[in-house]
């Protein structure tokens, strides 16, 4: 605890140059008679700290100080590793901070995991993607998309990016969309063309809505029932929550969850081919057969 508390002051200084005792007390919880010693550890430890007494006094570092590898436990030490490791996937730059870190922590076989979101044979252009959308974001740069959505139908966006995010397998945009007036999730694999504008937007994205709320409108999911063959068990623990999946004596698998009832979701469920029946609702159900129908007939010989 006390260590901890010890890099917690470190780094207020490191951030912000002087800070009082008092200050610091308040931050840290502690009394002002612990603050002085724990900057007494600190000096004792090696670290150039220094209280000045007067108007503008309070506890200091020397200038020019770096963080001490010390400071941190050699899990630390690991885990920062790991952390610029997957950052890597989308910001190759980061190779440079690894070699530094891994020289100041004198750390070897640092690549021993590579994480690496893109897309069998898309790599380059998954990366190229990746740059754009993070320079956009980081720049706060209107960017004009050309998308494809769920629909089929394409159309040309101008978006505010805010956050890539990656969940269940994809990645994906959060941002403001001018055309919905609106936040959106963009699957960044649907992103046809985007250009990053001259403009750039002031709005932060403190006001924006939880991702789990973005796109759907909680009136349109409906409960669906449906029963899958042993066959695809391992999909449907891959891309179910197991609490929604019921084994049958058969093997057979029963999954009851909330879909959205529109036309994607359909195409989604015939992925599974024959290892999969619709058993509610009905509606669902009746979408299916139409569609397998239409797939036979294109097919028949």
């Amino acid at each position: 605890m006390k260590n901890d508390r010890l890099f917690q002051m470190l780094y207020l200084l490191l951030e912000k140059g002087t800070v009082t005792a008092p200050q610091l007390a308040q931050t840290l919880e502690v009394s002002v008679r612990t603050v002085y010693r724990d900057v007494e550890a600190l000096s004792m430890a090696g670290v150039p700290v220094y209280a000045a007494q007067g108007r503008n006094g309070g506890i200091t570092l020397a200038s020019g100080y770096a963080l001490n590898k010390a400071l941190l436990s050699d899990t630390e030490q690991n885990q920062i590793l790991f952390a610029i490791q997957s950052l890597r996937a989308v910001d190759r730059p980061m190779d440079a901070l690894l070699s530094k870190l891994a020289a100041v922590f004198q750390k070897q076989n640092v690549n021993w995991i590579e994480v690496d979101f893109s897309r069998w044979g898309y790599g380059l252009v998954d990366r190229r993607r990746f740059d754009a959308l993070k320079d956009a974001i980081l720049e706060k740069r209107i960017t004009t998309l050309l998308y494809c959505g769920s629909n089929g139908e394409t159309s040309r966006r101008s978006v505010k990016p805010f956050k890539l995010i990656f969940k269940d397998k994809n990645w994906y945009l959060h941002a403001y969309c001018t055309k919905a007036e609106d936040y959106r999730l963009f699957k960044i694999s649907r992103i046809l063309e985007l250009t990053p504008e001259n403009e750039i937007f002031s709005e932060t994205f403190a006001d924006a809505p939880p991702t789990e709320f973005i796109n759907y409108d909680e009136s349109a999911l409906v409960a669906v029932t449906l029963r899958f063959s042993a066959a695809v068990a391992y999909r449907v623990f891959d891309e179910f929550e197991r609490k929604s999946v019921q084994m049958q004596p058969d093997g057979t698998l029963l999954v009851s969850a909330v879909f959205p009832l529109e036309e994607w979701m359909v195409h989604y469920l015939l992925t599974f081919g024959s290892d999969m029946e619709v058993l509610a609702p009905a509606a669902l159900r009746e979408r299916i057969a139409d569609c397998a129908r239409k797939i036979y007939e294109l097919h028949k010989t």
